[in-house]
């Protein structure tokens, strides 16, 4: 099992968001496994994790981060004719919306980790999609929240990934990592903490979303 914070900051990170029906979510999982496992040896892979929404309401099913040393190191690994096959397929059924990302921020919890710490816990995503030239004007806004969040009982850890290319879908991802649902719940209704950021950007952010990590490599 791979840390996020074990990988190194000279990577990239290639996030997947997958919109799709919940009765095609096993089946995908199932394809993704074995489109990972055709290219996990390839040369500049570092791992990927799979996260499968919880409440079937959420509007995306599937996330995947992998790591990479390079975009050029992916793109020679699927150069693999069985791993286009297997892509092909999903493609009839799912909005897959992806792209590169360097970390733009991150947090980690100082020791109050306190709240089932050694159970799986749940991964919160955020993504913003938003014009290129707000970015910059958003991270203080969102480092200001994270902060606040970050000092509650439960927290493991959180990191905002910023887009390298100006036509990705969402310019912004968030993804945090609790010890619980209760843990997360109770940081969020907390009075101290500024209210969610998707409010003030409107219908184009989606989150936050509750995601349990169901593959890894």
């Amino acid at each position: 099992m791979f840390h996020d914070d074990a990988v190194p900051d000279n990577g990239i990170t290639l996030i997947d968001t997958w919109d799709l029906p919940e009765e095609r979510i096993d089946e995908s999982i199932a394809r993704w496994r074995e489109r990972v496992g055709l290219i996990h040896t390839a040369p500049g892979f570092r791992n990927a994790r799979l996260h499968r929404r919880l409440p079937p309401e959420f509007r995306l099913g599937l996330v995947n981060v992998a790591h990479w040393d390079s975009v050029e190191a992916r793109d020679a690994a699927l150069a693999n004719p069985a791993f286009t096959a297997s892509a092909a397929t999903s493609a009839s059924y799912a909005t897959v919306r992806g792209g590169w990302y360097e970390v733009a921020a991150e947090l980690v919890a100082a020791g109050n980790v306190s709240d089932g710490d050694e159970g799986p816990g749940i991964t919160v995503v955020n993504a913003y999609e938003l014009p290129v030239d707000r970015v910059d004007e958003f991270l203080p806004r969102w480092l200001g929240r994270a902060e606040s969040m970050n000092k509650a009982s439960g927290f493991r850890d959180e990191r905002l990934h910023r887009a390298v290319d100006a036509d990705t879908d969402f310019q912004l991802v968030s993804i945090a990592r609790w010890a619980s649902l209760g843990a997360w719940h109770s940081a969020k209704d907390d009075a101290r903490v500024p209210p969610e950021l998707s409010a003030l950007l409107g219908p184009s952010t989606v989150g936050p979303a509750l995601f349990r990590a169901v593959v890894e490599f």
